[in-house]
């Protein structure tokens, strides 16, 4: 069972019961695997073998991710298709998150270990003293890090712990290239490689912070009764019935009252589905500044109390933030490159004139 922006879900399959969800996926991977396959049929009379390179160099580290990208996305496969194999044998299971934790987690950490050591390595052969020495302040970044969150929150799960260290580190070392260059003449496409860095940095801070620090309220409540979680009263004002398109709903109307902040409401739901008979859960989230607030709304209990879980998952908005700078990343380096190639260009065409 796990929390998603729409509600709860039993497992990752959970998605194929609703269609608009299964569509939505779909079109993102037609977009996604459609582009680079076209990517690649246009550039595919440009690929040429490139010169030999040692382990250790930059050539060395993007391989590397690549291998370890497809580590996880094996990891990923495995995850999700191991519960409907062993179901065409009659055996139930769910596949959670404390396996991918445990798998694809570690393999995701050497990712930022290598992502972070790169951009800092020279192209075809490298150094490792050399290497070292500029690994210095990310590697010291990483340590204040990690050891600041233990003094400040105490212990913490070690996975977390680890990916708050990994993301400041990985922040350092991704404007590292930057250092000691004149700003103002540095190669958009550099600009961009550090971006869309940075915002893995970012992306994995909200990831690790909300996973380490977020905090859940199960309860039963009655009208009027409030309920904290967090830095939050939520105050359950009542439940009606709605009607959507082809669904009906129970919808709770609940009064948040930050502390400190304004008052708003949130009104999460149970929808019902005729045709196939099932049920989901609507959550309403709030997003803040420092985080955001899930609601869902459970069932009837037999004294008249609706249950009520809660979230608070603080940072999460990073995620976002961080997936806003890799866009932008990638938006800037595909401008440099293509500004390079117009130069280029136009140079060559000013030799032959």
């Amino acid at each position: 069972m796990g929390l998603v922006r729409s509600g709860i879900l039993t497992s990752v399959h959970a998605f194929a019961v609703d269609p608009s969800r299964g569509s939505f996926i779909l079109a993102l991977l037609v977009l996604y695997i459609g582009a680079a396959l076209t990517l690649f049929a246009l550039r595919i009379g440009t690929v040429r073998q490139g010169a030999p390179f040692d382990p250790l160099s930059r050539e060395g580290s993007l391989v590397a991710n690549n291998l370890l990208l497809t580590v996880i996305l094996g990891i990923v496969l495995i995850g999700t298709f191991y519960p409907i194999v062993a179901a065409a044998f009659g055996t139930q299971l769910s596949v959670g998150p404390p396996f991918f934790d445990s798998t694809a987690g570690p393999v995701a950490l050497a990712l930022i270990v290598v992502m972070a050591a790169g951009p800092l390595m020279r192209w075809r052969r490298e150094d490792k003293e050399a290497l070292l020495q500029r690994l210095t302040w990310p590697i010291a970044a990483a340590l204040a890090a990690g050891t600041g969150t233990f003094v400040l929150f105490g212990p913490i799960r070690i996975l977390p712990l680890l990916g708050i260290a990994a993301a400041a580190g990985l922040a350092v070392g991704s404007v590292a290239p930057l250092a000691r260059r004149n700003l103002a003449r540095t190669p958009l496409f550099l600009w961009g490689m550090v971006v869309a860095h940075l915002g893995i940095a970012v992306s994995l801070l909200g990831m690790a912070a909300s996973t380490a620090f977020t905090t859940e309220t199960l309860v039963a409540v009655g009208t009027g009764e409030p309920v904290r979680v967090a830095g939050f009263s939520v105050t359950l004002d009542g439940v009606r019935p709605v009607v959507g398109d082809n669904w009906t709903a129970l919808e709770a109307r609940l009064a948040v009252l930050p502390d400190g902040g304004d008052a708003f409401v949130l009104r999460p739901q149970v929808r019902y589905f005729s045709d196939p008979v099932t049920s989901t859960n609507e959550s309403a989230i709030a997003t803040l500044a420092g985080g955001q607030l899930y609601t869902v709304l459970g069932a009837l209990g037999e004294d008249g109390r609706w249950q009520l879980r809660l979230w608070w998952k603080p940072f999460v908005t990073l995620i976002w933030a961080g997936g806003a700078l890799v866009a932008l990343g990638g938006l800037l380096s595909l401008a440099g490159h293509l500004l390079r190639e117009r130069r280029q260009r136009g140079r060559r065409e000013e030799a032959y004139a």
